[in-house]
């Protein structure tokens, strides 16, 4: 990582041997983007689908009995007559009645509907079964009528296309579907299927809603470095299909009490009905050091353009995957009045990402979330930063890359109300990264028991555990989180290598949330438990105290 200059000795200390790492660094516009990055949230799920099948049938037990000594299937067509039988089990030989039977048949729908074929049935028709021999009689279950109704139905009719009449119900193109249609913003879809006008169809019918056309949250918290501000006030709004049928514009401020601050907007709009969206954005960060920096002057900008597309892989109730992939452009500015520094980069970089969530019944229920990235760009420094780059050897400019894993699960327990989180994330890079590309520790995010800012390096990995106990609208909890990061990723052959090259921190502590209606409260301490004092900051407060609270609307 490139050290940054904090004062005129500094300054002249840090031009001649930036890989010395100094006590106390002075952050940087890259830095200060980084930090800005929201915490991953808990993916939302869709709506179910209500599935009206014909009512079974029911046979009471008792009455005239049958030897089986074969079964055989009529109507199937999705599976064989040989992973039907298996359904059976071993029925040669036995004597059923015709509840029996119907029990049988029964098996053969539960094992349909388990694969995902919800509509489909499997019933005992009439049949004299002679020498034993039973057929069963299978209806998939095929598509009648497929329609939207309500408000925007013609927009909405184009993402029910895929599922067209005389097709068997599928649960995996029927769950794509109408998730898709639902995750178009300003837009409530409720699924339902009833039987058809035919015997052996169902009608598909998805009630669209217009939801509230604005939303958003607004809130305060202490998450902000204290040179740049630790407190802080934001405000997320959405506006959804104002323009188009499932378009959305967004805009986001973040204002600190030293005067910092971010904005942001954006724009993304559906293409087509198969689940691809485009966006574009801008945001726009300054901010000016304060506290132990305030008699530098040291101010600067962050201004990062964007155009992109996501593509939902698999798009299902238990399990998503979607592509993301964006286009990056970066002008980062920093400017010192004291020691008359005026330095300037850009850079342009390409993320793509997978993002991925997946709901199991394992160890009684869970969900795992996240996203694994590769980012490819290319550096461009100002004069004076080359210069400084060329003389360290750092050689941060020109083409990078890094890897980026953040995966995430939430555990429930046998024990009532109590549920596990944990979370990692790690990076890897190819070579030595300029501090926008970088990896930190500390902060609300982070190793809670550290300032945010603290254990900047090239690579690192970040690891997160808490134990929660829900109690209605309360939920208190504990936590420990642990972090290593590498200053340089590669540090032989620098003017000034680091040493040591790494860096490890990790705290403790406690903390409780509140959730009820639209507020959210979460007040947590630290206490440091590895790692020392701070390096990032020269106030040593221990506890750590982080707090935030917000509203939605």
């Amino acid at each position: 990582m490139t050290t940054f200059r904090f004062s005129l000795l500094a300054a002249s200390f840090a031009a001649a041997f930036p890989g010395i790492a100094l006590a106390q660094q002075q952050p940087d516009a890259g830095q200060i983007l980084q930090q800005q990055q929201p915490a991953p949230q808990l993916p939302r799920t869709g709506p179910a689908i209500d599935v009206q099948a014909p009512a079974t049938v029911q046979a009471l037990p008792g009455g005239v009995e049958v030897t089986l000594s074969s079964v055989s299937f009529s109507g199937a067509s999705i599976f064989n007559e040989t992973e039907l039988l298996a359904t059976l089990g071993d029925f040669a030989g036995k004597s059923y009645d015709l509840a029996g039977l119907r029990g049988l048949a029964e098996r053969v729908s539960a094992h349909y509907r388990a694969n995902g074929y919800p509509f489909a049935r499997a019933f005992i028709p009439q049949q004299s079964m002679a020498g034993g021999k039973l057929r069963i009689e299978v209806v998939e279950g095929r598509y009648g009528k497929v329609s939207a109704a309500g408000e925007r139905a013609d927009a909405a009719q184009g993402f029910l296309a895929p599922l067209r009449p005389g097709e068997v119900i599928s649960s995996a193109p029927l769950e794509r579907a109408t998730l898709i249609l639902d995750d178009q913003p300003g837009i409530k879809a409720a699924p339902i299927i009833r039987p058809g006008q035919e015997v052996g169809t169902g009608d598909l019918d998805v009630r669209v809603e217009r939801t509230p056309g604005f939303s958003g949250d607004v809130g305060l918290d202490n998450h902000g470095n204290r040179y740049t501000g630790e407190y802080r006030a934001r405000a997320n709004l959405q506006w959804d299909s104002p323009f188009l049928f499932g378009d959305q514009v967004t805009a986001r401020l973040l204002y600190s009490s030293e005067d910092m601050w971010l904005g942001s907007v954006g724009y993304s709009l559906p293409l087509g009905s198969s689940g691809l969206r485009a966006n574009v954005g801008y945001a726009h960060t300054y901010y000016e050091l304060a506290k132990d920096f305030a008699n530098l002057g040291a101010r600067g900008t962050a201004k990062v353009s964007t155009v992109g597309f996501t593509y939902p892989i698999i798009r299902s109730q238990k399990a998503n995957l979607t592509l993301a992939a964006t286009y990056q452009h970066k002008r980062l500015n920093d400017r010192q009045k004291v020691a008359g520094t005026d330095d300037s980069k850009s850079s342009d970089s390409l993320p793509i990402a997978l993002n991925f969530d997946r709901r199991d019944a394992l160890w009684g229920g869970g969900i795992t979330y996240g996203s694994l990235s590769y980012t490819a760009g290319h550096l461009k420094l100002g004069n004076a930063l080359e210069n400084t780059d060329r003389t360290s050897r750092q050689d941060t400019r020109g083409s990078f890359d890094k890897v980026n894993l953040d995966i995430a699960r939430v555990q429930a327990t046998p024990v009532a109300n109590l549920v596990l989180f944990g979370r990692v994330s790690s990076q890897w890079a190819g070579d030595n990264l300029d501090s926008s590309e970088g990896f930190s520790l500390g902060g609300a995010n982070g190793v809670r028991a550290y300032p945010s800012g603290e254990g900047n390096g090239d690579e690192g990995w970040l690891v997160q555990l808490e134990v929660r106990y829900n109690m209605g609208a309360y939920s208190p909890y504990i936590f420990h989180d642990s972090g290593r990061v590498r200053l340089n990723a590669r540090n032989a052959g620098l003017t000034a290598p680091a040493s040591p090259n790494h860096r490890s921190i990790s705290g403790e502590g406690i903390g409780l949330r509140y959730t009820r209606d639209n507020w959210n409260l979460d007040a947590n301490v630290a206490w440091r438990s590895h790692g020392g004092e701070p390096q990032s900051d020269t106030r040593d407060r221990s506890p750590q105290f982080w707090a935030s609270a917000g509203y939605r609307f």
